[in-house]
């Protein structure tokens, strides 16, 4: 699949990457009252898809990271709302619990 030429230059854990997605995640959700600093993402593959609230600062780890990779790669960050994340709920919560940020 063809990677966002905006996405591609930038460095992991850079303030630029994360600039990028946060132009991003304002732009493509909807008005919710979240807790400012959070954002939405649904964990997409299993049996139900699951909605998690994540606080911004999880943009600097690292597995969160691969996972919004795959989601440029997958679903190019065109869906509207919650921004899509290709894993299975348990493993998302799995690396948002392995990890304090």
């Amino acid at each position: 699949m063809a990677k966002s030429r905006k996405f591609a230059g930038l460095r992991k854990g850079s303030v630029e990457m994360l600039n990028f997605f946060a132009e991003k995640l304002l732009t493509s959700l909807p008005l919710l009252k979240l807790k400012e600093g959070h954002f939405v993402v649904i964990a997409t593959e299993g049996w139900e898809p699951k909605r998690f609230v994540i606080q911004l600062g999880y943009l600097n780890n690292p597995e969160f990271l691969k996972l919004l990779k795959q989601a440029e790669e997958e679903f190019r960050f065109s869906q509207e709302g919650a921004l899509a994340i290709p894993c299975r709920p348990d493993e998302l919560q799995q690396i948002l619990s392995a990890r304090e940020i």
